[in-house]
């Protein structure tokens, strides 16, 4: 019987967690007045602070100066 209580108990959170990460952001930022932690985005919740997800257009300052350095590799299958 236990073993239903934590198999429900997992399944009810993941479903919150999919409805979470799947609602519209215009909800979050309401729920983020009730609690700050709510209405933050999903995800690792790395973008604010090392500055990786720059704003549409603009690369960060280490993006730009290494991208004239990169190539794409590509690999031939084998067979």
């Amino acid at each position: 019987m236990w073993q239903q209580w934590i198999v429900a108990a997992v399944v009810a959170f993941a479903s919150a967690y999919a409805i979470w990460y799947l609602m519209p952001a215009s909800w979050r930022k309401k729920l983020a007045r009730v609690q700050p932690a709510l209405g933050e985005s999903p995800g690792c919740s790395a973008c604010s602070s090392c500055g990786s997800c720059s704003t549409p257009g603009q690369g960060s300052a280490k993006d730009t100066a290494s991208s004239d350095a990169r190539q794409a590799i590509w690999l031939k299958p084998s067979e």
